[in-house]
């Protein structure tokens, strides 16, 4: 292992460890904030843990249709399989473990050609967060946002970055050397169900931020919850600690002008979020097995 390595892995423990030590900090001090969990009542729980179920099934079939893209025909059960166990490896591990599992997986079974897996998996990253955004934008319009609003051409400016990035890349002599059929298949029926599946995520997971917070503050913004749902996507694309502990967070609380939650309250929504995540996981892992 050379120098620079070891200083990004220190690094990254670092962040790790100082993130952990804050969360245990914060709880210790803000021990009041946590008695507001009282608010959330038995009917509210099982939606919670309901939307996180159907998140999971929404990723499972996102992970099948984009692996048809180099020819990889998952069935439902095996690719549930692979879903719970990726999730779980980069909740509870750094730099998507979880991931190294499922590819090795994939290898294994159907000698994956480790160049294709990793360019079809970057490229859906980046560009499933088109339609997000373009979700973002429409809403902030509505909302009429006085800050998006007034940050129009900086947002407009990472949409045409995001579209030009994602079009770029099958365009790199690389990348056209691997066999992702992406330059014909780009518009088609595999790939409508693959953003219908994209959004119905984000909503769904928008929802769950929503109902926290909504239980756990006076805060009653659908916007808010868009908001800070949009903004952890973009950290989803790199793990660097477990579930992007402490960095998700610090981009969350950084764009407090956008979506007007709290940095504590970011916090507790963040800690549930992952809390009911893990629950539904371990639930659908069992499950699974049984089957």
């Amino acid at each position: 292992m050379n120098i620079s390595s070891k200083v990004v892995n220190f690094l990254k423990v670092t962040v790790l460890v100082s993130s952990l030590l804050y969360f245990g900090y914060f709880i210790f001090k803000n021990f009041e904030q946590f008695k507001n969990f009282s608010n959330f009542n038995i009917q509210t729980i099982a939606i919670l843990l309901s939307l996180k179920f159907i998140n999971i099934y929404l990723l499972s079939n996102l992970n099948i249709y984009i692996l048809k893209n180099i020819g990889i025909n998952l069935k439902n059960i095996e690719s549930t399989k692979l879903t719970v166990r990726n999730t779980l490896g980069n909740l509870s591990s750094p730099l998507k473990l979880g991931s190294g599992y499922k590819l090795s997986y994939l290898k294994e079974k159907y000698d994956i050609k480790i160049n294709e897996y990793l360019f079809i998996t970057t490229f859906y990253s980046i560009f499933n967060l088109i339609p997000i955004f373009l979700i973002f934008l429409i809403y902030s319009f509505l909302g009429n946002q006085k800050t998006i609003l007034n940050n129009l051409i900086i947002m407009f400016l990472i949409f045409f970055g995001l579209v030009f990035t994602t079009f770029s890349i099958q365009k790199l002599p690389y990348f056209k050397k691997i066999n992702t059929g992406l330059s014909k298949k780009l518009i088609s029926k595999n790939n409508l169900i693959i953003q219908i599946n994209n959004i119905l995520f984000f909503l769904s997971s928008s929802i769950i931020v929503y109902l926290i917070v909504i239980n756990l503050s006076n805060i009653d913004s659908f916007y808010s919850s868009i908001s800070y749902n949009f903004l952890g996507s973009f950290v989803n694309i790199v793990n660097l600690t477990p579930g992007n502990i402490g960095i998700k967070e610090g981009l969350i609380i950084s764009f407090n002008n956008i979506h007007k939650i709290g940095f504590d309250l970011v916090i507790i929504t963040s800690f549930v979020e992952r809390f009911l995540s893990m629950i539904a996981l371990f639930v659908t892992q069992i499950i699974v097995r049984n089957n």
